[in-house]
């Protein structure tokens, strides 16, 4: 009778371990970020954008800059593009030094398009050449808001993600009022480039429509 106790015991205690180690194996983790998107998914998607249209909007500055004889600007600019196509840099460095980068020559470049520049025949090869580049780093830019939105809720509810993600929590706060800036001189670009009978004017401002 003993032995039949034991062993019902056993066999009991056996079914509800294997009970158990079925019901876990079959619960997943949610996953992080509320839409559907996990944040290796969010970032993948941000910093594709990012980096693809702060490399177009770099390249239209430096030739901005040597159309505007400032060539240490534009050496500048070509160093950090330079450095943030290069995936061998750690990519939140390549992240705030684009963000800089862009940020600071956007400033420089407003100031000096509200000036009389940019209007010799040399210049205005240069700022040709600048065009397309502004055309497509705008409209690449003004995409980020959201994604940079999503990668940032993300973040904040991972604690473990957070630690890991520094560089790109000091920028994500800070998109907006950069998508606004680099749009702003983005339009003061092309209207520039109108007003100065530039070739591939009007192609630009058809491009950019109603931003």
């Amino acid at each position: 009778m003993r032995n039949k106790i034991l062993t019902i015991f056993i066999t009991s205690l056996f079914s509800l371990i294997l009970s158990l180690n079925v019901n876990a194996a079959s619960l997943s983790l949610p996953k992080v970020g509320g839409d559907g998107g996990n944040i290796g998914e969010l970032k993948l998607k941000f910093t594709k954008i990012f980096f693809e249209s702060s490399i177009e909007y770099m390249e239209a500055q430096a030739y901005l800059f040597e159309a505007l004889d400032m060539n240490d600007e534009a050496a500048k600019t070509r160093k950090s593009i330079d450095f943030v196509k290069n995936d061998k840099n750690k990519e939140g460095k390549r992240l705030t030094n684009a963000f800089n980068s862009v940020s600071e020559n956007s400033t420089a470049i407003e100031g000096a398009l509200t000036k009389e520049a940019a209007t010799s025949a040399e210049a205005k090869v240069l700022y040709a050449k600048s065009l397309p580049h502004a055309v497509k780093g705008v409209l690449g830019t003004v995409q980020l808001p959201p994604e940079a939105k999503s990668l940032l809720d993300a973040v904040k509810a991972d604690k473990m993600a957070a630690l890991k993600m520094g560089d790109f929590l000091k920028v994500l706060p800070k998109i907006p009022e950069y998508v606004k800036s680099a749009t702003t001189v983005g339009k003061l670009i092309v209207s520039g480039a109108k007003s100065r009978d530039v070739k591939g004017a009007d192609d630009a401002t058809a491009k950019l429509g109603a931003l």
